[in-house]
């Protein structure tokens, strides 16, 4: 069959199942690793339903893969962008159904989160089909992993939920989120070769709120062998104001105020303990991130808030970028469509982040201003990106593509040591290089066969190379420092290290290939991950054995007992007792513990997996879909390696991190329904069922180092945490809707995320290694050292970042509603977006507390013994957008945002401060194309 195939049938149902069985089960493992191929030949491998809530836009010069044909896979088309037309990504991404953002809202690197899943790179995210997900430490130790995107390029944002990954993906735990730039029919006015397109935007008027003008400008040119692209922008926006207006009861009841400073002309610092719903409650570590203090504002404070946020901007909300790209293509016009394409983008950003914004009440209290300046992070940001891609159309079975790409991520932050630290008001700094290369490979190829029909079968290959590279100053090098100005030099750890990490990919997907009702897809993915760690420094046990210590006393006794005097009896025992101590050492150099710093290797074989299987009522427009899959990801040498200490804690190593895994699981029914009312209009609807169930989760916890010493007292390094796996599942679990309804005079479109809540509290062993060494004593008094059992154990608590891991995830919807007069030449419209009350869960652990302070300063009851709390982090949120835009010209389209029509106080607290929002915003932007 030629590659202009025969029109696909509809029949052979239940041979296709039969078949897809067959296929699945003689691969050996069944559902458990099951993967479609590179995401340049995948797209047929996933499965289609009858057109989604919302619709993405592709080029027709650049073959790109179709949108994910399974599941509520709706994302943000060009349409979405240029009403939006948003210089910054979270106005975008929050109008996604099932996606949020985990970043501060005026920085450029962002992480999408996908049904509950982020951070570190379970969330694959991808830039034009290639995988960016490059970590970076954080003064709260987030868990982040960032793509820098520039807006002002954007074509469409491309959400996959669930496991249906490619050789790219592999490595990730459950959804997909591909970035989009601008190509040649986006730019060139329809019939020419040559042309270009200008995008810019402002605000304006008072309610500009710092929008400077910002722009993109682009060349385009093509002939019948060639298509360049260039594209420049540059953006800059000044601090901006927050919104002032909120509900009283609402914010009294459900802001975390004991993220907020609030002092007067005085000095005087006022904390908010006497308005506590929880107060001095104490981690199982005894460190200060663990802890819960969940207080409240109280009337006066939050006046105060209010106040500032009338008063000016609030500082360390600016910033500036500009990027530039290059898309050149070339065509060999032949039989097998031979095209070479190389696409090239560079990104530049100054911004701060990690803001403590503190409020200044003057004027005994009648008045109040924003403190002159808010602790955060000065990061300086540069992004980079190289591909070289070749696809061709040989025959049916034979249609390769190659793809070589370089990235890298350069990231400078410095800030000024905090309160609470060993470095406080000290210079620090955190500089890291993160570079990667890789190399692609894939293939489709297209068959037919008796009975079963037209199949699909996807195979991709990648190796990539990354290199992170750090250079940091930390509380811990601080901390040596002053020492080292006392006269008193010692060996400290380092914070984090120089690695190396590659990854070979291997993914196979066999799929149905016709236009049928029934669409089926499945398929296989493996991942070997090696792991270099170089020059590491950081503490370890230093027991290597069991065995039996003597006593000092019963060593002389022995030795007196064979005549000799007590001199020589006393350095006999001594010499002896050394022996013994060394016999069961690791180094016998070193004492308890040990310095590690030659070079470590870590490798892991992850697999991944998944079935999809939908069907197309006949004559119904419903279209039920089902969809399962497993993934795996890899710790990153950051997780394992992070040692020192930080904010007064230490932190250790654990290089005996296990791979986390999710079994992912959709369900749903999309409904699409052409010509309901008349016959240009068109309805669909959706509604999706997803669950993610993550065994090992990676979060921070207390732990004993391999090859400790355990005594009564706990081992050699006291109350310390690293990271650790969870040894309960982490659940992430919800309900997606999705609908939207269009014809010539308006349009309506809407979603809504509803998590359902399931505390997932942090378990964990206490020795994740294993290896261990019970230390006691005998009746003689010698000292008799046991090796451990299994993993010493578990206890379960709340850990650092609890805010982040145990957030229980709000419900989150928006609604659009426009007009579209004048043959759809002009739209007014709004969107209402709601965001319901961010809360977490804490695991109260009443052993860990001290005295009655916990009972003292919290007003509601506390558990008897252990115990599930909740902790009010910001109240619901309402917003309304209002907009318009007019296609004055075929060429020319003019447009007016006003976001934030209230002006509401919109924020995210962090682990140790927050996130505003902006209040109300003006903007006027444009599109011209020439």
């Amino acid at each position: 069959m030629t590659r202009d195939r025969k029109e696909a049938k509809d029949g052979g149902t239940l041979t296709k199942i039969t078949f897809l069985t067959l296929i699945s089960l003689s691969g050996g493992q069944a559902l458990a690793q099951q993967t479609t191929a590179d995401s340049s030949a995948e797209s047929p491998a996933k499965l289609a339903t009858s057109a989604p809530a919302d619709t993405l836009t592709v080029t027709e010069s650049a073959p790109a893969p179709l949108p994910p044909k399974s599941g509520i896979n709706a994302g943000a088309s060009r349409k979405d962008i240029e009403r939006r037309n948003a210089s910054h990504l979270s106005d975008i991404v929050d109008q996604i159904s099932g996606t949020s953002m985990n970043s501060l809202y005026a920085r450029p690197d962002v992480s999408i989160g996908i049904q509950g899943v982020a951070g570190f790179g379970r969330v694959s995210q991808q830039l034009e089909g290639v995988s960016q997900n490059f970590t970076a430490f954080t003064k709260d130790i987030g868990q982040t992993g960032s793509i820098y995107v520039e807006p002002l390029f954007l074509q469409s944002i491309d959400v996959s939920r669930g496991v249906n990954t490619s050789t790219s993906t592999l490595g990730s735990l459950g959804g997909s989120v591909n970035f989009r730039y601008l190509d040649m029919d986006d730019v060139l006015r329809p019939g020419k070769n040559l042309g270009g397109l200008v995008r810019g935007s402002t605000g304006f008027s008072q309610y500009g709120n710092g929008q400077e003008p910002s722009g993109a400008a682009f060349l385009a040119g093509r002939d019948e062998n060639w298509d360049v692209l260039l594209g420049v922008s540059r953006s800059k926006n000044d601090a901006y104001r927050i919104g002032s207006h909120f509900n009283q009861g609402a914010m009294l009841n459900g802001f975390h105020a004991t993220n907020m400073q609030f002092s007067d002309d005085q000095n005087n610092t006022y904390y908010s303990a006497e308005n506590c719903r929880y107060g001095s409650i104490n981690g199982i570590s005894g460190g200060y991130q663990d802890g819960l203090s969940n207080c409240m504002l109280t009337p006066q404070r939050l006046q105060w808030l209010q106040q500032a946020a009338k008063s000016g901007a609030l500082k360390g909300t600016e910033r500036k970028a500009d990027s530039q790209m290059l898309r050149l293509r070339h065509f060999f016009n032949d039989e097998a469509t031979q095209s070479l394409e190389l696409f090239a983008s560079a990104s530049h950003s100054r911004y701060e982040s990690d803001q403590q914004p503190n409020v200044k009440a003057l004027n005994d209290g009648t008045e109040a201003e924003w403190g002159s300046s808010p602790w955060s992070v000065k990061n300086d940001l540069d992004s980079r990106m190289l591909s070289l891609k070749y696809q061709a159309a040989f025959t049916d079975l034979f249609n390769p593509s190659v793809q070589i790409y370089h990235e890298q991520q350069r990231r400078k932050q410095g800030w000024l040591g905090s309160a609470g630290s060993y470095a406080y008001n000290q210079d620090m700094h955190y500089n890291v290089d993160n570079k990667s290369n890789g190399i692609k490979l894939a293939n489709s190829s297209h068959f037919s066969l008796p009975v079963v029909g037209d199949w699909r079968l996807d195979s991709g290959v990648e190796y990539r190379s990354e290199k992170k590279k750090v250079d940091a100053f930390t509380e811990e090098d601080a901390l040596h420092k002053q020492y080292l100005s006392w006269g008193y030099d010692y060996p400290i750890p380092k914070w984090d290290n120089d690695s190396r990490t590659t990854t070979k990919s291997l993914a196979l997907a066999l799929s149905t290939d016709d236009n049928g009702p029934l669409q089926i897809s499945a398929g296989v993915g493996y991942q070997r991950v090696d792991m270099t760690i170089y020059d590491p420094h950081y503490r370890s046990g230093n027991t290597s054995k069991a065995g039996t210590i003597a006593s000092f006393g019963t060593l002389i006794d022995g030795y007196v007992g064979q005549g000799y005097d007590y001199n020589q009896a006393y350095d006999l025992a001594f010499q002896d007792l050394s022996a013994q101590t060394n016999d069961l050492k690791i180094d016998p150099e070193e004492g308890t513990t040990r310095w590690v710093t030659d070079n470590q290797k870590q490798h892991y074989n992850l697999k991944s997996g998944n079935l999809a299987v939908q069907y197309t009522l006949a004559d119904t427009g419903l279209t039920p879909y089902a969809s399962l899959g497993y993934s795996e990801r890899a710790p990153t040498s950051s997780e394992m390696y992070v040692s020192g200490v930080w904010m007064r804690q230490a932190f250790l190593v654990n290089p005996d991190l296990k791979p986390e895994k999710n079994l992912s699981l959709q369900l749903g029914v999309n409904y699409h329904r052409p010509a309901l009312f008349i016959a240009s209009d068109e309805f669909t609807a959706g509604v999706g069922f997803y669950r993610n169930r993550i065994k090992n989760y990676i979060g921070y916890g207390p732990l004993w180092m391999r090859d400790d010493v355990i005594g009564e007292s706990g081992g050699s390094t006291g109350q310390s945490v690293g990271n650790v796996n969870n040894l309960n599942a982490v659940i992430r679990q919800g309900f997606e809707f999705n609908l939207a309804y269009k014809q010539p005079l308006f349009y309506i479109r809407s979603n809504l995320t509803v998590p359902l809540r399931h505390d997932n509290k942090m378990c964990s062993a206490n020795s994740p290694s294993g290896s261990y060494y019970h230390q006691s004593y005998n009746e003689a008094g010698d000292t008799i050292y046991t090796q451990g059992g299994d993993n010493g154990g578990s206890q379960c608590y709340s850990g650092w970042n609890w805010m982040e891991t145990s957030l229980i995830e709000p419900v989150r919807g928006s609604i659009t509603a426009a007009i579209t007069p004048y043959h759809g030449k002009l739209e007014l419209g709004t969107t209402l977006q709601y965001r319901g009350k961010q809360r977490a869960s804490y695991w109260y652990v009443k052993d860990a507390q001290a005295g009655p302070y916990a009972e003292q300063n919290s007003q509601l009851p506390l558990p008897d013994g252990d115990g599930w709390l909740t902790a009010n982090l910001w109240p619901k949120t309402i917003k309304v957008d209002l907009f318009a835009n007019y296609q004055a010209t075929e060429d020319l389209k003019l447009g007016v945002y006003l976001a934030n029509l209230t002006d509401q106080m919109d924020g995210t607290p962090t682990s140790m401060g927050y996130n505003f929002y902006p209040g109300r915003t003006l903007t006027a932007n444009m599109e011209y194309r020439f």
